[in-house]
């Protein structure tokens, strides 16, 4: 496990623009919510940032990867060969496909985690824990279910636009029609974006109910071949 964390953290963070290129849509995302809203919804837009990151990674990334390590039957091969089961080389995938991710995740978190208070620390790593869990385990029904590459990379895309993009999560709920905002406070994004701003009780249950839903995908996958 820890060599396929090792392999994907080199691969990932290798080139002087990699990493850059990684973080455009969130940080720009920030910069144009706190431009258009003076700055009042920059709290919101720094955990929109947050959640963008940890979907991102979980949802299409991790999925592209499995779907084309499948395509690339060698390196599929390779690692299977490796020592261990194949639960500890799927977590090892995950969290590998997760290190570009970390460094702006952890800045973002001390940053919001400055704004808002260290009464925030609880509910900004629930939402994050909580979000990765959800995240993965799409993650991983994407990648061992979807046969082409081309349709994992449309199809994942597509969904982390929707989930993040549109819903409010770089922005608040209140300024949608009650009804709506009512729906859309049931996504995994939305809830996750609620919990890094200080807002508990109905946020926190549909967090766990995704947390839950995740974990069950993650064990239902857990070996690479579905």
């Amino acid at each position: 496990m820890i060599a396929l964390i090792e392999y994907y953290a080199r691969a990932l963070t290798k080139g002087k623009f990699a990493l850059v290129s990684f973080a455009l849509q969130p940080l720009s995302f920030i910069f144009i919510v706190y431009v258009v809203s003076g700055g009042r919804f920059l709290d919101r837009a720094l955990a929109g940032a947050i959640v963008s990151f940890i979907a991102g990674v979980g949802i299409a990334d991790l999925s592209i990867e499995l779907v084309g390590m499948k395509a690339r039957s060698k390196f599929y091969d390779i690692i299977m060969s490796l020592p261990g089961g194949n639960w500890r080389k799927a977590l090892g995938i995950s969290i590998g496909m997760s290190i570009p991710a970390f460094p702006y995740v952890l800045l973002l978190t001390l940053l919001i985690s400055w704004r808002l208070g260290l009464e925030a620390i609880p509910g900004i790593l629930f939402g994050i824990v909580s979000l990765w869990l959800w995240s993965a385990g799409i993650g991983f029904f994407m990648g061992v279910k979807i046969k082409e590459p081309l349709t994992v990379m449309r199809l994942s895309n597509l969904t982390v636009t929707a989930l993040t993009v549109f819903p409010p999560v770089y922005y608040p709920e209140s300024v949608l029609p009650e009804k709506v905002a009512a729906v859309m406070n049931l996504l995994p994004t939305v809830s996750a974006a609620r919990l890094m701003t200080g807002e508990g009780g109905s946020a926190f249950l549909t967090s766990i109910f995704w947390a839950v839903f995740g974990v069950f995908l993650l064990l239902k996958f857990r070996g690479l071949e579905g």
